[in-house]
């Protein structure tokens, strides 16, 4: 075994010390080495049965393959979010902040998966609006999605393999979903960036767009149901409130969101984490 490879194991071993200063001596060394000891500290982490000890290293984790993570989020912006595959692979990115060694692939499956097992009932559907009513009763009444009634901040709410897992969410996650499985359907569905509420909005082939709230089961929604809701919460209205949002918006959105979620939990240091990524985004040439 290479000294460099014993020195690792050394180390992780030591990260369950009690004393403060061999941890902090410890860590220090980790950061010195960088991501080539994650393996070593995924091995321990997939083994522990300790909560705490596994977010430990956990974190320990994220910190080593942050810069790199972080570069790659600034590339993928900087070569452009155009479209909502653009948007997906940048949202999926994100998992891999709450799990660094989290493979993604498995829950890009289960999308396509998803839209293959309703292909059949929706390419049969006679009009658009039926189309869009099947794809909406598939995902909420026999997927069972919908909107999280208790720890709404939760970012595991937000994390899209989360969503997934768990089948909840807030208003923007259960969006993507919708978005996400009617993009494979051809299905011309839209991000609609709502304040206070993220909508989707369908566009039919002929006649007027349909407005669909995400966050409760789906459900049409009119226009003036959502300039009253607004008008209640105290917001002004805007026409532009309805507009087509671009997918760059909704990956913004969608990052603000992660970093409530976790000032909500008091993890700041996360919370630092994804402001510094906002800004860099925000201030990227696409924005």
């Amino acid at each position: 075994m290479p000294t460099f490879q014993k020195e690792i194991e050394s180390l992780v071993f030591l990260l369950d010390d009690p004393e403060p200063y061999i941890r902090s001596s410890v860590l220090n060394r980790l950061e010195e080495i960088g991501e080539s000891a994650v393996p070593l500290i995924d091995q321990a982490r997939a083994t522990t049965t300790d909560k705490e000890h596994r977010e430990f290293l956990t974190s320990i984790i994220r910190d080593l393959t942050f810069d790199t993570f972080q570069q790659e989020i600034i590339e993928l912006t900087e070569d452009g979010i155009y479209t909502l595959e653009d948007l997906e692979d940048a949202i999926f990115m994100f998992s891999r902040f709450e799990n660094p060694t989290i493979r993604t692939k498995p829950y890009v499956q289960h999308l396509d998966s998803l839209a293959d097992k309703v292909a059949h009932q929706v390419y049969k559907a006679e009009t658009d609006e039926r189309k869009l009513l099947t794809l909406i009763r598939f995902l909420y009444t026999e997927k069972k999605f919908g909107g999280c009634q208790s720890d709404y901040l939760n970012p595991s709410h937000s994390y899209m393999h989360q969503v997934l897992t768990h089948r909840k969410g807030v208003p923007l996650s259960l969006a993507f979903i919708i978005l996400f499985v009617g993009r494979r359907l051809n299905l011309s569905l839209h991000g609609v960036n709502m304040p206070l509420h993220f909508l989707v909005k369908y566009v039919p082939g002929n006649g007027e767009p349909i407005f669909i709230d995400p966050f409760n089961q789906g459900n049409i929604i009119s226009k003036e149901q959502c300039n009253l809701f607004l008008k209640k919460s105290g917001v002004k209205l805007q026409d532009h409130f309805f507009d087509t949002a671009p997918p760059l918006s909704m990956f913004t959105r969608f990052i603000r969101n992660l970093i409530n979620g976790h000032h909500e939990l008091d993890e700041r240091k996360k919370a630092e984490q994804l402001s510094k990524i906002l800004t860099l985004v925000e201030t990227s040439r696409m924005v």
